[in-house]
């Protein structure tokens, strides 16, 4: 699949939140979608693999996505000059593709993976470690479930028995831990003897085996350290939430339903047509307000007749205040307490109420990058699968909000064209 073909079917992934099956289906039995991607309509006889459309897709680079999205936005401000004067922005958070990260069911995770790529370095390099791996898969998983039931116990005497089930499964994993690495020390003499193809595939073998036991340790320390010592509080900087999706980040937000979300935080920007101008997935630790001054700057930067950029009360704080003032006098961020916003807004313009008053349409930007473009929850592995995976939905979310914008131009009253939401300006 070419450059173009990839990008129309990473596209229409997200734009339609498709799975990888059902975009399959799409490409093979979708005349219109083939003639866009330049493969004939469905009559010809080209097809199109669901892995061959997975390995094409994560080829692009989320630069290429962000360059071709600055594109489409550029050609919808043609369409609608002034959207980008008025600007709002908030933030939300993208789950990663795990489980709910509890201790044991780490430990089960990173043993199950470090116990099968060492039974496949072994059968490479001939080595007797680890070779009965069927037999320590099946120990493994009556360990996890012991530790399980002892975890979800509710008696008199859980935490004797909680501690006894983890101690037994931090052991099994430090036994196994040592075979690990008494294999790794027998990959490098036996590399001489094996051809290339024997010698990529143990090299490659062998990363995912050193992955896995540092995962496996920290994992099991945390575990020891929670369950074994007495309970002790681990800071979040020692914890690692999946030995898969080894960036993701804890975030305590508070909300109602779901308090403790596990992912990173994005940041969206709309302008009053509806496009998606910036987004980027905000850095480790980082909160709504140590970003203000730096969103403003670039968004000043990339749109200098910008008039209002509005902000909700998550991302106040005193500095942030003057910082806004000194950079754009128009912008709206609302401060927090009952008697400083009041005086604040019997002291505000009219442009910043109107601002204020349209600043939570951008939840309606936010609902459809996640339930309209697969937002809510990424399907991609890695952080790099990550950024491309917001990238290809802000992509998808600009294409339809240009559409609906076309088609205005010459059918306004059409169902395509119509649009409940409410401008930001």
């Amino acid at each position: 699949v070419d450059l173009w073909a990839g990008t129309v079917l990473a596209g229409a992934r997200l734009g339609l939140n498709l799975d990888y099956d059902a975009l399959q289906d799409l490409a093979e039995n979708h005349r219109q979608l083939r003639l866009l991607m330049g493969s004939g309509d469905w009559e010809s006889r080209r097809r199109f693999d669901w892995r061959l459309i997975r390995d094409s897709v994560c080829k692009i680079r989320p630069e290429t996505l962000e360059k071709i999205s600055a594109i489409v936005v550029g050609l919808g401000h043609r369409l609608v000059p002034g959207a980008a004067q008025h600007l709002r922005a908030d933030s939300f958070v993208m789950a990663t593709p795990i489980h709910y990260p509890t201790d044991i069911r780490q430990v089960g995770d990173a043993l199950r993976c470090l116990v099968r790529h060492g039974a496949r370095l072994g059968e490479i390099i001939d080595s007797t470690l680890l070779r009965q791996h069927e037999h320590l898969q099946k120990r493994i998983r009556s360990i996890v479930l012991a530790a399980g039931r002892a975890s979800a116990s509710r008696g008199a005497g859980r935490t004797k028995r909680l501690e006894i089930a983890v101690r037994d499964l931090v052991t099994f994993a430090d036994e196994r831990s040592h075979q690990a690495m008494e294999l790794l020390d027998q990959v490098r003499p036996a590399l001489n003897s094996l051809d290339d193809d024997q010698r990529s595939a143990a090299l490659a073998e062998r990363e995912k085996v050193m992955w896995f036991l540092s995962g496996l340790a920290m994992v099991a320390d945390v575990a020891r350290r929670r369950h074994v010592e007495h309970d002790e509080q681990i800071p979040l900087s020692d914890r690692l939430f999946s030995v898969f999706e080894a960036h993701t980040e804890l975030i305590v937000r508070g909300k109602v339903p779901v308090p403790v979300e596990f992912g990173h935080r994005v940041l969206v920007v709309e302008d009053s047509a509806g496009f998606i101008v910036h987004a980027h997935v905000m850095a480790d630790g980082r909160q709504d307000r140590d970003v203000v001054g730096t969103i403003t700057r670039l968004a000043k930067r990339n749109h200098p007749d910008i008039k209002s950029l509005s902000f909700d009360r998550g991302f106040h704080s005193p500095a942030n205040q003057e910082r806004l003032n000194d950079i754009l006098p128009g912008a709206c961020l609302p401060t927090t307490g009952v008697k400083a916003g009041a005086a604040q807004a019997e002291a505000a313009s009219e442009a910043w109420h109107n601002a204020r008053r349209r600043h939570p349409g951008i939840e309606s930007a936010i609902g459809a990058l996640q339930f309209g473009n697969g937002c809510e929850r990424c399907r991609d592995k890695g952080r790099l699968g990550y950024h491309r995976y917001l990238r290809l939905a802000v992509l998808g979310r600009n294409l339809l909000t240009l559409g609906r914008h076309a088609i205005a131009q010459d059918h306004p009253v059409t169902a395509a064209a119509a649009s409940k939401r409410r401008p930001a300006a």
